[in-house]
């Protein structure tokens, strides 16, 4: 299990724990004061401090590596941090709830320009800071089983489902996303901050059903699958894939699995 189990699962998945979306823990590691001053000073990060870092770390390499990147990280942690989680576990949690909100995604408005609401708040009810915090004033309330419609749609289209903290451990929203997304940019592409935590799972190829079509390969960008030229088959390098699952989607056969991380001594340790 990650160490978010291990504080804060009692025993199992950190997210299972139905404490940590509760109004209880947020007033423990945050404030309605302390959350509008992150949201509105997010965008900013995200339009200028994040861009400045990843420069840095082009310019400095192995500097920005021994003293940067574990400052950022540990800041990111504690208050605001995500962990990829598959689509049935996502059901899971948004089955909790018996409202939901629909957000603008300000990583893709920073990245693209475009308007698209792929994140979801939940947890107790903060539309009352919401409403103060002006990129995210402009949101709907939705039932779980319409965020539920709309997780499955971004599944089949390919978009990396995590969860997110607003004060650790505190659970308050729901991301779905891409290459546009500002957290696999800076994580994963320009290696600036770790803010996202692999899944509690790793894909597995059945050599059984597998026919080589390569359509999981387009799907991944976290470079873990590949051709295997000799066995005509695709196959997952574990120590690249994060266990989001979304390259089951696009197999005809079937070939894919998601396997609990713990059981692979390679990656067991691997977040």
């Amino acid at each position: 299990m990650c160490e978010f189990c291990t504080k804060h699962g009692e025993g199992g998945k950190w997210y299972e724990n139905a404490r940590n979306y509760t109004e209880e823990v947020f007033r423990q590691v945050s404030s309605e004061e302390k959350l509008k001053a992150f949201l509105q000073e997010f965008p900013g990060v995200l339009r200028e401090s994040l861009p400045r870092a990843m420069a840095w770390r082009r310019r400095y390499p192995k500097i920005y590596r021994f003293l940067a990147w574990p400052l950022a990280t540990r800041y990111f942690k504690s208050a605001h941090f995500g962990q990829i989680v598959p689509l049935e576990d996502v059901e899971r949690i948004l089955e909790r709830f018996t409202m939901v909100v629909r957000l603008p995604c300000i990583c893709r408005r920073v990245t693209t320009g475009k308007e698209l609401r792929y994140c979801l708040g939940i947890g107790m009810d903060l539309t009352h800071v919401l409403r103060e915090a002006p990129d995210f004033r402009d949101f709907d309330r939705i039932s779980p089983v319409e965020a539920t419609t709309l997780v499955r749609h971004l599944d089949q289209a390919g978009c990396v489902h995590s969860i997110w903290t607003f004060g650790t451990p505190y659970i308050g929203a729901i991301c779905n996303c891409d290459r546009d997304c500002m957290a696999w940019r800076t994580q994963f592409k320009e290696q600036a901050v770790k803010v996202m935590w692999k899944a509690e799972y790793v894909a597995m190829v059945d050599p059984e059903r597998c026919i080589g079509c390569r359509a999981c390969l387009r799907r991944c960008f976290y470079d873990a699958l590949a051709f295997d030229r000799e066995a005509g088959q695709a196959v997952i390098a574990p120590q690249q894939c994060v266990g989001c699952g979304v390259c089951r989607a696009v197999c005809p056969k079937d070939a894919i699995a998601l396997r609990d991380r713990r059981g692979l001594a390679e990656v067991a340790e691997d977040w």
